[in-house]
């Protein structure tokens, strides 16, 4: 079996001195919390059965797990006194995640952590250190020159009347905070600074969690893509200036045919092919699935390049996500499922993993990208 070098497991919670043991295989608990069953053995393709997984666990005591294809935990790493609200890898070829306790919802913590596949904690951002004074939620990444970018808590006091509200109401929403690694801001953006929330006729409904921002990518020139859960949108934000460069979705600035329409979707980003692919939850359909578009940007007309339904028993109408393995295969997660589908470009599963508890994403990681760190 393929194995990570080493294996870490922290014993205690980060935010304190951590003592590390060193073992070789997860705990026989942890490994039972997953099982991999396999419905088209001869189509699936090698840079899967060669590759990992890597998942995050939301509750304390938080992990950060990465799996083989066989369903094996060849890494991980755990921290007692928080959840794992979501984890990514990084150029760095680290893990970087936000961490939370049970006072913080969902996807939502107040600290930030870096760790490397050695086990040493290369970051450790709480909130209240520097410029870091807002919950951070659902996203953080590293830009090219490895400062931090997160997604933000944010509200506004707003005369809301001309929609039957109040002169000094409360909006709750997101924004974007840019910071050095010792938490000092070099950037910041609101969703405030495009729109004016008194013009939104639904604000009364929606003003305790206004848009809901649900992930955050770059696009290929290094600008910022956001999705938006509430509006069905998903933005093209300028990383110096804040400008809205296009809308797509509901709504939007780009036609596209209405079979391949989305609501609610998850973990925008582009793929390996330039295209915007997302996961869909369809709640208005009560179906999910993978779509990917390619945007003619000249002429605001987007083309569906992949549209891969999941069976109606994967519906999952919260989190989820889905990447490409390969030109032909898709990893998509249904959270609310518990469920992990290696499928092709129609949606048809071709493997499956079933996890114990609710997998926020998951994301596919390369034999290649975790060179060296890889011994048979």
């Amino acid at each position: 079996m393929k194995k990570l070098l080493p294996l870490f497991l922290f014993l205690c919670s980060c935010s304190r001195t951590a003592k590390i043991n060193v073992s070789m295989n997860a705990p026989s608990w942890m490994q039972d919390q997953l099982s991999v069953s396999v419905q088209q053995p001869d189509k699936i393709p090698a840079v899967f059965a060669d590759g990992y997984i890597l998942m995050n666990q939301r509750d304390d005591p938080g992990s950060m797990l990465i799996t083989d294809a066989a369903g094996h935990i060849v890494w991980y790493h755990q921290v007692k006194g928080t959840g794992c609200k979501s984890a990514h890898f990084t150029h760095r070829k680290t893990i970087l995640c936000i961490l939370g306790d049970k006072t913080y919802p969902t996807s939502y913590g107040n600290e930030i952590l870096e760790i490397s596949l050695t086990g040493d904690t290369l970051l450790h951002l709480k909130k209240g250190t520097g410029d870091f004074t807002s919950n951070v939620h659902h996203e953080v990444l590293l830009t090219a020159d490895d400062h931090v970018v997160m997604l933000t808590s944010t509200e506004k006091i707003a005369d809301l009347r001309a929609q039957g509200g109040g002169e000094r109401d409360t909006v709750k929403s997101d924004g974007i905070l840019v910071t050095d690694r010792h938490g000092k801001k070099i950037w910041q953006w609101s969703v405030f600074d495009v729109l004016d929330p008194a013009a939104d006729k639904d604000i009364l409904h929606t003003r305790s969690d206004w848009m809901h921002a649900n992930s955050l990518s770059f696009d290929k020139d290094s600008n910022y893509l956001i999705s938006f859960y509430n509006n069905g949108q998903i933005w093209k934000l300028d990383a110096k200036t804040g400008k809205v460069h296009w809308k797509f979705g509901r709504g939007g600035d780009f036609s596209y045919p209405d079979s391949a329409g989305f609501d609610m979707g998850h973990a925008v980003h582009l793929n390996a092919d330039g295209d915007l692919m997302l996961f869909d939850n369809g709640v208005s359909r009560q179906q999910s699935q993978t779509l990917a578009f390619h945007l003619d940007l000249r002429h605001r007309r987007a083309t569906v390049k992949i549209k891969a339904v999941l069976p109606a028993y994967l519906f999952n109408e919260r989190m989820g996500s889905a990447y490409l393995t390969d030109n032909n295969s898709i990893l998509q997660c249904s959270s609310k499922r518990n469920t992990l589908v290696l499928g092709n470009r129609e949606g048809t599963p071709l493997w499956t993993m079933r996890c114990t508890f609710i997998p926020y994403r998951a994301e596919f990681i390369s034999r290649e990208q975790l060179l060296p760190y890889i011994f048979n």
